[in-house]
């Protein structure tokens, strides 16, 4: 299920994941909240005579709510003027709205809500945003021209409690929205959001709904928030292929993809994009506000693996019935609720497990969110959430306490916990433990960064860690127990894509980066090479001299997941990542190339997998599928070279 704001906001930023879940005969439900009808005019936004063009409100968000189903239909595989069964349907709330089923794909559904502007001085205004904040009791409907509609006026209640009587019908395994806290703008000189007011109110609604959920009754969802208009601050990274594929909706959303003209007198898109897609920065990603990271799963003080994902709002846990036994139980519901998707697993092997985290509460008419950890010892053996606040948890202006990066972790020799967030000045922020007593937030700096830090304790019990900045991987290195973090200027990698690094331990106890290549989306000529895999291996000094080597495996996104070998080089890690076709595809050695590395597994994931070795020394692949379970395969012997069996679905 997906709940966006507008009409174009799934094939804009959720896109390919849409179009690849729905080729797989994934089951999908979009929800649409606004009846978006701009300015009325359905005129290319770039056309000089288009102040003269007709207003038309209802027939621009009519004409919208056409180019999508066009667009669903072709992303099906089917004509893009193939049928749809459209009816009202009046919900228990009271509230009805337009329900959309494609007739030859009676598993693709689309809701749409229509919630109107406002006039306010006889200009129209979002009210959402109002809606949100509490400052309007209530909202109108547009309706729709084609149904017989009737006039309604909604309140905040009523929409939240709608989106959760659609969530509990459905049962949704994965739920995708928009990001509640999008990051400023950073080139202004004063604090702007650099999102969408109805984008962020869209997914702060969603959740509010997803809260609703009781875990006894209904089946918790997988969350994935995606990036708005902030893509155009980072990397791309989608290869050519995936964006020629959004390029291919998006040109048929907006009736610019050659095919004939039915001749509604609304249109039959959304023309104000115009007849290029690819003349939008957003056309080039897609990435999520709480990026995935393939370290959630760690080894238990007791021998059992254990893996740690969010569903809902809920910490969930899977672990080995006995160490190495390859049975598995969970998901078990753990620590509090409020919890955001991304998390940082840590440990320092023979120890407890933290599992660090970010909490959105809500106490009263404020929303904060804190960086915040539990404790695992053993699978029944869960501690108390303990918070640790964030960098800008002072600041009067909560915007900047919301804007929080996802968290990494890791325990260094002497058994302390490190935490890094990005904070709001776009550098890393770090909170450590000294002898098990918590410092307050450093602030290291060297920002903008993108998100989601990595950060590993080496041979020595000494911490390292490393952020992705605009051009490069930002590196902080400790030099002497309980020294402080000094950065290492000497590491220069070129662009990498948004979507997470990850760094792993190799012979000589070397750092290696591995990372997906990105580019500028004003650089066409270096697209080509976007998502292709490299490493970056630290020499025995400690600098980082040289360039990057192609391990392959084009057409990816999200991080590779890695399995530390101090007996080898980069090349002959075990490895996996998430693929074009959103399946896992793995690398064990020898190979022979980066063309031919890495060989595909079946089924769709969300996210991005997960590797570590078992008690008895086999690597152990975990990932969630589509379906909302954990998926769990195994190597057939300790030997790296071991090949993998089949998925196991818990």
């Amino acid at each position: 299920m997906s709940v966006v704001a507008h009409p174009d906001d799934d094939l804009y930023f959720l896109n390919p994941g849409i179009s690849s879940a729905i080729s797989a005969e994934v089951p999908i439900v979009g929800v649409v909240m606004t009846s978006a009808e701009g300015d009325g005019r359905n005129v290319d936004t770039g056309d000089p005579d288009r102040e003269s063009a007709p207003v038309d409100y209802a027939g621009y968000s009519e004409a919208r709510r056409v180019g999508l189903r066009r667009a669903y239909a072709r992303m099906a595989g089917l004509p893009v003027d193939h049928p749809w069964k459209q009816k009202l349907v009046k919900l228990r709330t009271g509230f009805t709205v337009e329900q959309d089923t494609l007739k030859g794909r009676p598993d693709v559904v689309l809701y749409f809500f229509n919630l109107a502007h406002r006039d306010v001085d006889g200009k129209k205004r979002y009210t959402l945003p109002f809606l949100l904040n509490r400052e309007l009791d209530a909202t109108p409907t547009m309706p729709s021209i084609t149904l017989p509609t009737p006039v309604q006026t909604i309140s905040r209640e009523t929409i939240v409690a709608s989106l959760a009587e659609l969530i509990r019908q459905y049962q949704p395994t994965v739920l995708r929205t928009l990001d509640p806290d999008p990051e400023h703008d950073w080139g202004a000189t004063k604090f702007v959001v650099s999102d969408h007011a109805e984008h962020t109110a869209t997914a702060r609604f969603t959740i509010e709904a997803v809260r609703q959920l009781d875990p006894n009754k209904s089946r918790l969802p997988i969350m994935e928030y995606y990036r708005g208009y902030a893509n155009r601050y980072w990397a791309i990274n989608l290869c050519p292929a995936l964006f020629d594929e959004k390029a291919k909706y998006l040109a048929t959303y907006s009736g610019a993809d050659g095919e004939p003209n039915p001749g509604l007198p609304y249109g039959h898109g959304d023309y104000q994009m115009g007849t290029n897609p690819y003349r939008s920065t957003h056309m080039f990603s897609s990435a999520l506000r709480y990026v995935a990271t393939s370290r959630w799963m760690a080894r238990l003080p007791s021998g059992e693996l254990a893996a740690f994902a969010v569903l809902g709002d809920r910490l969930a846990m899977w672990s080995e019935r006995t160490p190495a036994s390859g049975v598995w139980q969970g998901p078990a519901l753990i620590g509090p609720s409020g919890l955001m998707p991304t998390l940082a697993v840590a440990s320092r092997g023979d120890g407890p497990v933290h599992v660090v985290a970010l909490r959105r509460t809500d106490p009263g008419e404020r929303i904060d969110v804190e960086a915040g950890y539990v404790t695992v010892s053993d699978a029944g053996r869960v501690s108390e959430w303990v918070s640790l606040d964030g960098p800008d948890s002072t600041d009067t202006d909560r915007r900047k306490q919301r804007e929080i990066g996802v968290p990494a972790a890791t325990v260094d020799g002497r058994g302390d916990l490190w935490v890094f967030v990005r904070d709001f000045t776009g550098g890393l922020s770090c909170r450590r433990q000294d002898v098990g007593e918590w410092q307050p937030w450093e602030a290291l700096g060297r920002g903008p960064l993108q998100d989601v830090p990595f950060a590993l304790t080496d041979g020595e019990g000494l911490v390292q860690v490393y952020a992705v900045a605009k051009r490069t991987v930002a590196h902080w290195r400790q030099k002497k127990t309980s020294g402080p973090l000094e950065p290492n200027h000497t590491l220069k990698t070129g662009m990498v894509a948004s979507g997470g690094l990850v760094v792993a331990r190799t012979a000589g106890d070397r750092a290696c980066l591995f990372f997906r290549q990105g580019a500028d989306a004003r650089e066409p000529e270096n697209h080509a090479a976007v998502s292709i895999i490299r490493a970056h291996r630290e020499h025995p000094n400690g600098d980082w001299p040289g360039g990057t080597a192609d391990l392959g495996g084009a057409g990816g996104i999200g991080p590779v997941a890695v399995i530390d070998r101090l007996d080898s080089g980069a090349g002959d890690l075990v490895m996996a990542h998430r693929n074009e076709q959103w399946t896992v595809s793995v690398s064990v050695p020898p190979t022979s190339g980066p063309a031919d590395r890495w060989e595909p597994m079946p089924g769709m994931i969300t996210g991005a997998p997960a590797l570590a070795r078992d008690s008895a020394g086999r690597g152990v692949l975990v990932a969630l599928g589509m379906d909302g379970r954990l998926h769990v395969a195994r190597q057939e012997s300790a030997s790296p070279k071991g090949k993998f069996g089949d998925w196991t679905v818990v």
